[in-house]
């Protein structure tokens, strides 16, 4: 079942197009990976999807849950189930991060009781420990760490669609084991997961069901997650280029 669908999609930023004729879909309970250099347009991707208003969309629609959102404001988006998480958390002085989580929960329509007993399900997920709650949100937080209150956004908002900017970078491994736990948690409730990337390591602890690499133009779609390899042998320019020998080798099966 098709959660996103994302039709032609063209976008610009300060008159400039950033992105062009891009087309893929995310099914439920399955996740993608999108992979591509530095600047190849992900994050510009990510953003046209929740609707910031610096990315215009040129050209295409974009439907979540079989309902046209191209032109939908971005509160709008993120009620109808779309979740996007920040590449570079920011700090939120003199707000509790215990606060915002409870909050997010209530929303869902929990009981205090369930809300005390989902957050602890979180914590332990995310392993935060129980005294950042009382702490403002990411102040004083390593980058580990926010990655970490990013994921525990996400399993508390429960979306439909989790688009996750660079969830991976800047973590130690512990935080990578972390946060592939809590994607796969995402993954068992049926949502539906983009994971934006450049590195493979991720894909150690997460096997994708699909493989996107963005790059000069290019948005091409693999199957198998060997292409992360590949990437790291040959580059994004011979692979998006259809240029790698070890890529042509094993598609005819040598």
């Amino acid at each position: 079942m098709k959660v996103l669908e994302v039709i032609d999609l063209s976008v610009s930023v300060s008159g400039r197009i950033i992105l062009e004729d891009i087309s893929f879909s995310l099914d439920k309970g399955e996740v993608s990976v999108l992979m591509g250099p530095n600047a190849s347009g992900k994050t510009s991707l990510a953003m046209a999807l929740l609707g910031h208003p610096d990315y215009k969309v040129t050209k295409g629609r974009i439907i979540l849950n079989g309902e046209d959102i191209t032109n939908m404001p971005l509160h709008e988006r993120v009620l109808k189930g779309l979740f996007v998480s920040f590449q570079a958390p920011p700090e939120v002085s003199g707000v509790r991060l215990g606060n915002v989580l409870r909050d997010v929960l209530r929303k869902r329509g929990l009981s205090d009781e369930e809300v005390e007993e989902e957050l602890s399900r979180i914590l332990k997920l995310t392993d935060i420990p129980s005294e950042f709650l009382i702490r403002s949100v990411n102040v004083g937080f390593s980058g580990g760490e926010r990655k970490r209150v990013e994921m525990a956004f996400a399993l508390a908002v429960n979306p439909k669609v989790a688009v996750l900017d660079e969830i991976d970078s800047g973590v130690d491994m512990d935080s990578l084991k972390d946060i592939a736990g809590c994607i796969q948690e995402l993954n068992n409730r049926g949502v539906a997961v983009l994971i934006i990337t450049h590195y493979k390591n991720i894909l150690n602890y997460i096997i994708p069901d699909h493989v996107y690499v963005l790059g000069k133009g290019v948005f091409r779609k693999f199957r198998d997650v060997s292409i992360a390899r590949l990437i790291e042998k040959c580059g994004y320019e011979c692979i998006l280029g259809e240029k790698c020998d070890l890529m042509r080798r094993k598609n005819s099966g040598r």
